[in-house]
């Protein structure tokens, strides 16, 4: 009998689209809640410089991950679900144990790349304190593709749940760990200097030179500088503890639950195919998805490459002209004032990068209907989904855009109060709210077209997005009067195209028409005054109280504000209603006040 057999096994656990959907979401919405919770306080402990090597190191993360395993749990899966549906076990056996022998190979390929790849970037265009960054990260992607192989398993039997249970073991160890060990050695760093100056809680006056971390530094500002390149690689270390505990938790699973079928069921089922067929389907299936996610990714790779390479031809006194105080803490050195303003900048894409994965969470609940309606050819239900899926992130994206654009230095200076970056960052997180307006749609984009079949038009649109984006980075970043100011605004122009055309295409190819005026026109509206509501109430509080508590109420005045204004211009419809839990209850109370129709 093949050693398989001789694998416990247990009792499948099956969802419906809907359950499977709603599970993913859920595990995904926690997830990202967990990691604003992890991200926002850790830019408060390593700072912008520590942020500068922290995002060096994830924004290369995300390419190589993406080129190992993006798109092959999504091979193993579809293949895992064939197979079991028509009751061929060996067949899922076999491509199970392929695709951990990808996996593996992948993985480790992608381990070493991001190795090789940062040393070069260090060594050409980036900050070489951040290699510690990378060299810590870059166990993730192996750990990652491991564990992507029991993902699309599980997923292929219709359980989502070992997917999400294990996301948020990653992400609680990297909050845990991280911030932690990020403290610690701050900690260590400025302890080491109080001993030397012969003080307790307060920086001495001068005269003071300590060792920390191999750098002679002679204040306590020299000190933390010297602990940020090795406090942010011990964050991102956490983040592949994390990798390695979710892959941990798979195994266990696996070994304890079994893999989902019996040793009788394995011994009937009929002769597997050719191992090339296999590796075939994986190669087919998985390359177009993996390729349009690279292109969603592929903006932070262009930032990565660009922005700090540009910053460090500026003049140095000409950036502390323009910023003053701000940049006191940095030294004259054209890598460490790069770094120090690209790490500003990403205290903003932080904050923008909350709405796109809310987004799209709630997105991929709608992906599924639309695959099946367009198998079928179901004119009505193509028509729904894509109308729904549109419309509920056009929803959430505009006024979450106009609000991030009202509120911009209360919220900086709310989650970033006494950093710098509170303060540098102000017009950038203004086009970045801009920005959730257009970038927000990609991903839900981007799925829709792959699921009527046209993987390569997301890949197209954002090579085409790219070059614009790299053109305005070189352009703006490069001027010395804008300098990092314009990071932002070449995301803005390559989302935009990309949103547009996207729609454009998906609509021609689905034979869809949308309502211009209640999908986007009004929702526009209803923003734009939950906008105004929101600035208005800041200004007028701003007068009593604190600011802190003025931007909680103005952001609950605004909300109020939007939902009343989307009823009174007719923007939702009963349909959007009912997709809310217990949506046709709400809908039928609204549809008696008149407010719906």
């Amino acid at each position: 009998m093949p050693k398989a057999t001789k694998r416990k096994t247990a009792q499948r656990t099956e969802q419906t689209l809907v359950e499977g959907a709603f599970i993913l979401t859920i595990g995904i919405v926690l997830v990202k809640l967990i990691g604003a919770v992890f991200k926002i306080p850790l830019s408060n402990i390593i700072g912008e410089a520590g942020m500068g090597y922290f995002n060096s190191a994830y924004s290369l993360y995300l390419p190589v991950y993406t080129v190992a395993a993006a798109g092959f749990p999504a091979a193993l899966a579809r293949q895992v679900s064939e197979n079991m549906t028509l009751g061929r076990y060996r067949d899922v056996e076999k491509v199970r144990k392929i695709a951990r022998n990808i996996f593996l190979i992948t993985g480790t390929l992608g381990f070493l790349a991001m190795i090789v790849i940062g040393f070069v970037l260090t060594n050409l265009s980036i900050s070489s304190n951040a290699i510690y960054s990378i060299l810590m990260m870059s166990p993730s992607v192996f750990f990652c593709c491991m564990m992507s192989s029991y993902r699309g398993y599980n997923e292929g039997l219709r359980n989502m749940i070992p997917t999400a249970v294990s996301q948020v073991i990653e992400a609680l160890v990297k909050l845990i760990f991280g911030l932690g060990l990020a403290v610690i050695i701050v900690k260590y760093g400025e302890s080491q200097f109080y001993a030397a100056a012969n003080v307790s809680g307060a920086a001495a006056a001068g005269g003071v030179t300590v060792s920390v971390f191999g750098r002679e530094c002679h204040s306590l500002n020299d000190v933390r500088n010297a602990c940020y390149p090795f406090a942010a690689a011990a964050t991102l270390f956490a983040i592949s503890m994390g990798s390695a505990f979710g892959l941990l938790y798979m195994w266990i699973r696996t070994k304890k639950k079994g893999i989902g079928f019996t040793k009788e069921q394995l011994a009937a089922a009929p002769a597997p195919r050719e191992t090339k067929d296999i590796v075939k389907t994986f190669f087919k299936i998985g390359i177009p998805i993996a390729l349009g996610v690279l292109a969603l990714n592929l903006t932070q790779l262009i930032d990565l490459l660009t922005i700090q390479s540009q910053l460090q031809k500026l003049s140095i006194p000409g950036l502390r002209a323009q910023y003053g105080s701000l940049l006191d803490s940095v030294e004259d050195d054209p890598e460490e004032m790069s770094n120090f303003l690209y790490g500003a900048y990403s205290f903003g894409v932080t904050i923008y990068n909350l709405v796109p994965y809310i987004i799209q969470s709630l997105g991929t609940s709608g992906l599924p209907n639309l695959s099946a309606a367009w198998v079928i050819n179901d004119r009505a239900k193509i028509k729904e989904c894509i109308n729904s899926v549109i419309k509920i992130s056009i929803l959430i994206a505009f006024p979450a855009g106009f609000g991030l654009f009202a509120l911009a230095p209360e919220v900086l200076g709310l989650l970033y109060s006494g950093k710098a970056a509170a303060t540098i960052c102000i017009p950038m997180m203004r086009v970045l709210g801009i920005m959730v307006m257009v970038g927000s749609l990609a991903a839900p984009l981007n799925s829709m077209l792959q699921a009527i079949g046209k993987q390569d038009i997301p890949v197209k649109l954002m090579l085409c997005g790219a070059v614009i984006k790299i053109a305005l980075n070189y352009i703006l970043v490069g001027t010395q009067s804008i300098n990092i100011k314009g990071a932002p605004y070449g995301s803005v122009a390559c989302y935009a195209f990309i949103a547009v055309f996207s729609i454009i295409i998906l609509c021609k190819n689905a034979k869809v028409k949308l309502d211009i005026m209640s999908t986007f026109v009004k929702p526009f509206i209803s923003a734009g005054l939950c906008g105004l509501a929101a600035f208005g109430t800041q200004q007028l509080l701003n007068m009593f109280i604190s600011s802190r508590i003025t931007v909680v109420v103005s952001i609950g005045v605004a909300v109020i504000v939007y939902i009343i204004s989307l009823f009174v211009l007719k923007a939702v419809s009963k349909s959007d209603i009912e997709m809310l839990p217990k949506g046709e209850k709400i809908a039928k109370t609204l549809e008696k006040l008149g407010w719906i129709v």
